[in-house]
């Protein structure tokens, strides 16, 4: 039992060493070494949580009123996507020093909910972002 437990616990620390780092602490207003997104979900109606990814890794849990900033230092193109019913995402080119503000919801699907996630203008990304609590 021992053995599987530190085994669990050494696949943790590989797995949350590679990943993108999630924070919430303020972003410099410049930041030339890495890319910053801003994943929020404003409140709604609907309470239908779901995993964000960038990628293979969970950055972001979409529920009502929640936000997450994850700061990625290796530039290129990422797949954002969530799963409900289906698989639903966008595509982004991630360049270092630039701001992404990206809004999950949720959309109507045949049985449940679906993701809806989009990348936001900056200006109205940022209201958003600043307006939430």
């Amino acid at each position: 039992m021992k053995k599987i437990l530190v085994l669990i616990a050494a696949g943790l620390f590989m797995l949350c060493a590679c990943s993108p780092k999630v924070t919430m602490q303020s972003v410099p207003e410049v930041h030339p070494d890495y890319a910053v997104l801003y994943f929020y979900r404003p409140a709604g109606y609907v309470q239908a949580p779901y995993n964000v990814y960038l990628g293979d890794q969970v950055v972001f849990r979409s529920k009502n009123r929640n936000k997450a900033i994850v700061k990625v230092d290796k530039p290129g193109t990422y797949e954002i996507w969530g799963k409900t019913e289906s698989r639903e995402g966008i595509v982004l080119d991630i360049e270092p020093g630039k701001d992404y503000y990206i809004r999950t919801t949720v959309q109507f699907g045949v049985a449940l909910w679906r993701p809806l996630i989009v990348n936001e203008a900056p200006t109205t990304g940022k209201a958003t972002w600043d307006g939430m609590k």
